[in-house]
Protein backbone atom coordinates (compact mmCIF):
# COMPACT_ATOMS: atom_id res chain seq x y z
CA UNK A 1 0.00 0.00 0.00
CA UNK A 2 1.22 3.47 -0.84
CA UNK A 3 2.54 5.48 2.06
CA UNK A 4 0.55 8.54 2.97
CA UNK A 5 2.18 11.72 1.70
CA UNK A 6 2.18 14.70 4.05
CA UNK A 7 2.58 18.40 3.29
CA UNK A 8 6.37 18.07 3.08
CA UNK A 9 6.00 15.52 0.30
CA UNK A 10 3.24 17.21 -1.70
CA UNK A 11 5.61 19.17 -3.97
CA UNK A 12 7.63 16.05 -4.79
CA UNK A 13 4.48 14.12 -5.51
CA UNK A 14 3.09 16.87 -7.74
CA UNK A 15 6.42 17.03 -9.57
CA UNK A 16 6.25 13.31 -10.32
CA UNK A 17 2.71 13.69 -11.65
CA UNK A 18 3.62 16.68 -13.82
CA UNK A 19 6.70 15.05 -15.33
CA UNK A 20 4.89 11.75 -15.84
CA UNK A 21 2.11 13.58 -17.69
CA UNK A 22 4.69 15.00 -20.07
CA UNK A 23 5.99 11.51 -20.83
CA UNK A 24 2.49 10.07 -21.19
CA UNK A 25 1.57 12.92 -23.52
CA UNK A 26 4.66 12.43 -25.66
CA UNK A 27 5.04 8.64 -25.64
CA UNK A 28 1.67 7.28 -24.56
CA UNK A 29 1.05 5.16 -21.50
CA UNK A 30 2.36 1.93 -23.00
CA UNK A 31 5.49 3.70 -24.17
CA UNK A 32 6.32 5.04 -20.73
CA UNK A 33 7.91 2.92 -18.03
CA UNK A 34 8.59 3.53 -14.36
CA UNK A 35 12.27 3.57 -15.27
CA UNK A 36 11.63 6.36 -17.77
CA UNK A 37 9.63 8.33 -15.22
CA UNK A 38 12.36 7.95 -12.59
CA UNK A 39 14.98 9.10 -15.06
CA UNK A 40 12.85 12.02 -16.22
CA UNK A 41 12.24 13.34 -12.70
CA UNK A 42 15.82 12.55 -11.56
CA UNK A 43 14.65 10.28 -8.78
CA UNK A 44 15.20 6.62 -7.96
CA UNK A 45 12.55 4.01 -8.67
CA UNK A 46 12.34 3.46 -4.91
CA UNK A 47 11.37 7.11 -4.47
CA UNK A 48 8.70 6.82 -7.16
CA UNK A 49 7.30 3.74 -5.41
CA UNK A 50 7.29 5.63 -2.12
CA UNK A 51 4.51 7.80 -3.58
CA UNK A 52 2.81 5.46 -6.07
CA UNK A 53 2.39 1.71 -6.19
CA UNK A 54 2.43 1.56 -9.99
CA UNK A 55 2.51 3.44 -13.26
CA UNK A 56 -1.22 2.82 -13.56
CA UNK A 57 -1.82 4.67 -10.29
CA UNK A 58 0.19 7.66 -11.56
CA UNK A 59 -1.77 7.71 -14.80
CA UNK A 60 -5.16 7.30 -13.11
CA UNK A 61 -4.47 10.11 -10.68
CA UNK A 62 -3.41 12.46 -13.48
CA UNK A 63 -6.56 11.74 -15.48
CA UNK A 64 -9.05 11.94 -12.61
CA UNK A 65 -7.48 14.98 -10.94
CA UNK A 66 -7.29 16.84 -14.26
CA UNK A 67 -10.91 16.12 -15.10
CA UNK A 68 -12.08 17.08 -11.61
CA UNK A 69 -10.36 20.45 -11.91
CA UNK A 70 -11.66 20.96 -15.46
CA UNK A 71 -15.25 20.44 -14.34
CA UNK A 72 -14.76 22.88 -11.46
CA UNK A 73 -13.28 25.51 -13.79
CA UNK A 74 -16.08 25.15 -16.34
CA UNK A 75 -18.82 25.35 -13.70
CA UNK A 76 -17.24 28.48 -12.23
CA UNK A 77 -16.85 30.10 -15.65
CA UNK A 78 -20.47 29.75 -16.75
CA UNK A 79 -23.05 32.03 -15.16
CA UNK A 80 -26.71 31.22 -15.73
CA UNK A 81 -27.40 34.94 -15.42
CA UNK A 82 -25.66 35.47 -18.77
CA UNK A 83 -27.27 35.00 -22.17
CA UNK A 84 -26.71 31.58 -23.79
CA UNK A 85 -24.27 32.99 -26.33
CA UNK A 86 -22.16 34.57 -23.60
CA UNK A 87 -22.32 31.34 -21.60
CA UNK A 88 -20.97 29.46 -24.61
CA UNK A 89 -18.18 31.99 -25.05
CA UNK A 90 -17.25 31.73 -21.37
CA UNK A 91 -17.25 27.94 -21.51
CA UNK A 92 -15.01 27.82 -24.57
CA UNK A 93 -12.61 30.43 -23.23
CA UNK A 94 -12.29 28.68 -19.85
CA UNK A 95 -11.82 25.29 -21.53
CA UNK A 96 -9.01 26.60 -23.74
CA UNK A 97 -7.29 28.41 -20.89
CA UNK A 98 -7.36 25.22 -18.84
CA UNK A 99 -5.81 23.31 -21.74
CA UNK A 100 -3.04 25.89 -21.99
CA UNK A 101 -2.32 25.97 -18.27
CA UNK A 102 -2.39 22.17 -17.90
CA UNK A 103 -1.07 21.19 -21.30
CA UNK A 104 0.59 17.84 -20.62
CA UNK A 105 -1.97 16.68 -18.08
CA UNK A 106 -4.74 17.60 -20.50
CA UNK A 107 -2.93 15.84 -23.34
CA UNK A 108 -2.73 12.73 -21.17
CA UNK A 109 -6.50 12.87 -20.66
CA UNK A 110 -7.11 13.21 -24.39
CA UNK A 111 -5.13 10.04 -25.16
CA UNK A 112 -8.04 8.08 -23.68
CA UNK A 113 -8.47 5.97 -20.57
CA UNK A 114 -6.60 2.90 -21.77
CA UNK A 115 -4.12 3.11 -18.90
CA UNK A 116 -6.81 2.93 -16.21
CA UNK A 117 -7.25 -0.67 -15.15
CA UNK A 118 -9.56 -0.37 -12.15
CA UNK A 119 -13.24 -0.27 -13.04
CA UNK A 120 -14.15 2.23 -10.33
CA UNK A 121 -11.48 4.67 -11.47
CA UNK A 122 -12.44 4.27 -15.12
CA UNK A 123 -16.07 4.89 -14.20
CA UNK A 124 -15.08 8.00 -12.26
CA UNK A 125 -13.08 9.34 -15.20
CA UNK A 126 -15.93 8.69 -17.63
CA UNK A 127 -18.43 10.37 -15.30
CA UNK A 128 -16.26 13.48 -15.03
CA UNK A 129 -15.81 13.64 -18.79
CA UNK A 130 -19.58 13.42 -19.22
CA UNK A 131 -20.05 16.22 -16.69
CA UNK A 132 -17.73 18.49 -18.65
CA UNK A 133 -19.66 17.69 -21.83
CA UNK A 134 -23.05 18.09 -20.17
CA UNK A 135 -22.27 21.68 -19.22
CA UNK A 136 -21.98 22.70 -22.87
CA UNK A 137 -24.95 20.54 -23.83
CA UNK A 138 -27.04 22.36 -21.22
CA UNK A 139 -25.95 25.73 -22.61
CA UNK A 140 -26.91 24.73 -26.13
CA UNK A 141 -30.15 23.04 -25.06
CA UNK A 142 -31.25 25.99 -22.92
CA UNK A 143 -30.39 28.43 -25.70
CA UNK A 144 -32.58 26.52 -28.10
CA UNK A 145 -35.46 26.33 -25.62
CA UNK A 146 -35.22 30.08 -25.05
CA UNK A 147 -35.35 30.73 -28.78
CA UNK A 148 -31.88 32.31 -28.78
CA UNK A 149 -30.24 29.46 -30.69
CA UNK A 150 -31.80 27.87 -33.74
CA UNK A 151 -32.96 24.28 -33.48
CA UNK A 152 -30.23 21.71 -34.07
CA UNK A 153 -29.12 18.37 -32.71
CA UNK A 154 -27.74 19.15 -29.25
CA UNK A 155 -25.29 16.25 -29.09
CA UNK A 156 -23.86 16.90 -32.55
CA UNK A 157 -23.47 20.61 -31.81
CA UNK A 158 -21.73 19.88 -28.51
CA UNK A 159 -19.36 17.44 -30.23
CA UNK A 160 -18.49 20.11 -32.80
CA UNK A 161 -17.70 22.65 -30.07
CA UNK A 162 -15.59 20.21 -28.07
CA UNK A 163 -13.76 19.00 -31.16
CA UNK A 164 -12.66 22.55 -31.96
CA UNK A 165 -11.31 22.87 -28.42
CA UNK A 166 -9.79 19.44 -27.86
CA UNK A 167 -7.88 19.24 -31.11
CA UNK A 168 -5.97 22.43 -30.39
CA UNK A 169 -3.40 20.41 -28.45
CA UNK A 170 -2.36 18.77 -31.73
CA UNK A 171 -1.67 21.88 -33.76
CA UNK A 172 -1.45 25.12 -31.82
CA UNK A 173 2.01 26.65 -31.39
CA UNK A 174 2.65 27.25 -27.70
CA UNK A 175 5.19 29.91 -28.67
CA UNK A 176 3.00 31.44 -31.35
CA UNK A 177 1.21 34.77 -31.51
CA UNK A 178 -2.16 33.49 -30.39
CA UNK A 179 -3.03 31.81 -27.14
CA UNK A 180 -5.58 28.99 -26.92
CA UNK A 181 -8.01 31.47 -25.32
CA UNK A 182 -7.69 33.71 -28.38
CA UNK A 183 -8.31 30.78 -30.69
CA UNK A 184 -11.27 29.80 -28.53
CA UNK A 185 -12.72 33.31 -28.84
CA UNK A 186 -12.59 32.99 -32.63
CA UNK A 187 -14.08 29.49 -32.50
CA UNK A 188 -16.83 30.84 -30.24
CA UNK A 189 -17.63 33.52 -32.82
CA UNK A 190 -18.10 30.80 -35.42
CA UNK A 191 -20.17 28.61 -33.11
CA UNK A 192 -22.37 31.41 -31.84
CA UNK A 193 -22.96 32.91 -35.29
CA UNK A 194 -23.94 29.47 -36.56
CA UNK A 195 -26.35 28.93 -33.68
CA UNK A 196 -28.03 32.31 -33.36
CA UNK A 197 -31.53 32.56 -34.78
CA UNK A 198 -30.67 35.70 -36.75
CA UNK A 199 -27.07 34.68 -37.44
CA UNK A 200 -25.75 37.44 -35.20
CA UNK A 201 -24.64 37.38 -31.59
CA UNK A 202 -26.56 39.78 -29.40
CA UNK A 203 -23.69 40.32 -26.99
CA UNK A 204 -20.04 39.58 -26.75
CA UNK A 205 -17.72 39.65 -23.78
Amino acid sequence: MRRQSGPANSDQRTHILDMSAQLFGQRGVDGTSINAIAEHVHLSKATIYHYFVSKEEIYSEIVINTLERLVEVLKAAVSRDDSPDDQLRSYMRAYAQFLDQNFWRFTTVLTGFGGIQRDNQRSRAMLLRRQAREIVRDIIRDGMKAGVFRKADVSTTAIAVLSMLNWMYRWYDRDGRKTPAQFAAEFADLAVQGLMQDGKSRSRK
